[in-house]
């Protein structure tokens, strides 16, 4: 058990270090775009990021749930599932080329045509990436991950700043893209031993194995990415192309607190609560320990933008970006429901229940239909209809969990009060920072920031937050 817990730890901290890394430099990177390009520009970006999106969740086929929950894989059988997923992207990329004029008529962007020709290459690049991520996902060697992961970001970063302040427009954010995912791929080849065996030797009876369990994660993610970028393929044709780019900076930066929550610990979840599937108490225990560790970091960090957010555009983003500041605070909202989903997703499919996950998302999705038919004169009633649809994907979720897999409502409310409790004091406290103060916004933010996590680790240690001993712990070692 000692090994595993060290294992574990080793992994979460090293997918963790991936997460906020990537995160961090998406955010710096962001942050410098965002001064030297224009709101138009971010717009054409967000019109494509459904096509990007839906392709790679339709290339990856929900083998990577499958193969890392599977015990024994041979190499025949990795190099089906390969040579499907090249094969699949070229069709998709071809798919879209010949498509790209249709989508930017329909947007009524012109420079999407020759813009979408070249993104949709980072399809066909996916693909080459998704074994190698597998095995070494498989293997808990997150830290070879991390390091093609960040390598990647940075060399893309040193690229896409050069050409924004070159005055390249959203040429930039498109090489960023494929530049990134470049060095991935090469990495990750590297960094795995694994090579396809010869074509004649491929094993593709495991392929339909693969989509029997994953038929229902592929629909589930497809009908999810379709409805989780639907606000852009409204706004986008409806509204200016200023508008569009507004609402694609708020969704991203609204993005990265839970994405490296989500990344970093739900993602290690998985292949360890899998290889626990033998001994019912112990993966409760670790079940209850994720639980308390999502709640720990998503809710004051969420809550903490919020508090901060005004601050935060006005120093960071500068003020040409204010209008994205109602968009920022709404989402952030519905965003700390999004780990305990994708935790909960991930609980069904270590106890072989896909088909929750499906009823999970296609619940939640046709909620953000209807409410987008209902409430669309302006975008913050849009927004409006995200959290609602947010907030009942949790509830629904947190209901199968307790007839599926005997998760209780009691028990995920115990895990998480202790850390919204201590959130919200803290969040109210820097809200009012700035009403009491009355400096440069600089400053504000300054103090704002180390004001928060001083109340949030103060209050956590006089309640003797069991959490904070073990960071400590694992800061120590």
């Amino acid at each position: 058990m000692n090994d595993l817990k060290q294992q574990t730890t080793k992994s979460i901290i090293w997918n963790f270090m991936d997460k906020i890394g990537y995160q961090l430099i998406a955010l710096l990177v962001g942050i410098f775009t965002v001064r030297l390009l224009t709101p138009e520009d971010f717009g054409y970006i967000g019109a494509l990021a459904v096509f990007t999106a839906l392709s790679t969740v339709l290339v990856e086929s929900g083998f990577t749930a499958a193969l890392v929950r599977r015990k024994e894989n041979t190499d025949r059988e990795y190099t089906a599932a390969f040579i499907f997923n090249v094969i699949l992207s070229i069709i998709l990329y071809l798919i879209l080329f010949v498509s790209a004029k249709t989508i930017a008529d329909y947007y009524k962007m012109p420079p999407l045509t020759d813009l979408a020709k070249v993104i949709f290459i980072a399809i066909i690049l996916n693909s080459l990436t998704i074994i190698q991520t597998i095995i070494l996902t498989k293997n808990l060697e997150f830290r070879k991950l991390t390091i093609a992961n960040l390598s990647g970001m940075c060399v893309s970063a040193v690229i896409t700043l050069w050409m924004a302040a070159t005055g390249w427009g959203y040429w930039a954010i498109a090489a960023q893209q494929i530049s990134q995912i470049v060095v991935k791929v090469i990495l990750l080849w590297i960094f795995s031993s694994w090579r396809p065996v010869r074509i004649k030797l491929a094993d593709f009876a495991i392929i339909r194995e693969l989509l029997s369990f994953s038929s229902l994660l592929i629909l589930s993610s497809t009908i999810s990415t379709i409805m989780k970028y639907v606000y852009n393929v409204f706004i986008g044709p409806r509204y200016t192309t200023d508008d569009l780019g507004y609402y694609s900076q708020a969704n991203k930066f609204h993005q990265i607190p839970y994405n490296v929550i989500s990344g970093s610990i739900v993602g290690v979840a998985y292949p360890v609560l899998t290889s626990l599937n033998d001994s019912n108490e112990r993966q409760r225990l670790y079940m209850h320990k994720i639980m308390r560790m999502i709640a720990f970091t998503i809710f004051p960090t969420m809550i903490g933008f919020i508090a901060i957010s005004e601050n935060f555009v006005h120093v960071v983003l500068t003020d040409k970006w204010l209008p994205i500041l109602p968009y920022f605070r709404i989402m952030l909202v519905g965003g700390m429901c999004i780990p305990f989903i994708n935790y909960y997703i991930n609980l069904f499919n270590v106890f072989g229940k896909p088909n929750l996950y499906f009823i999970t998302e296609f619940s939640r999705n046709a909620l953000i239909l209807i409410l987008l038919i209902i409430l669309n004169n302006t975008i913050m009633q849009i927004l409006y209809g995200y959290v609602i649809a947010c907030v009942s994907a949790l509830i629904t979720t947190m209901i199968l969990g307790r007839i599926y897999i005997k998760y209780s409502i009691t028990d995920f409310v115990r895990q998480i009060m202790p850390s919204l409790a201590m959130s919200v004091v803290m969040g109210l406290i820097v809200w009012y920072i700035p009403v009491w103060l009355s400096l440069p916004y600089w400053i504000e933010l300054i103090i704002q920031i180390v004001a928060g996590i001083i109340i949030y680790f103060g209050i956590a240690r006089i309640f003797k937050i069991e959490l904070v001993n073990d960071l400590i712990k694992i800061i120590k070692g």
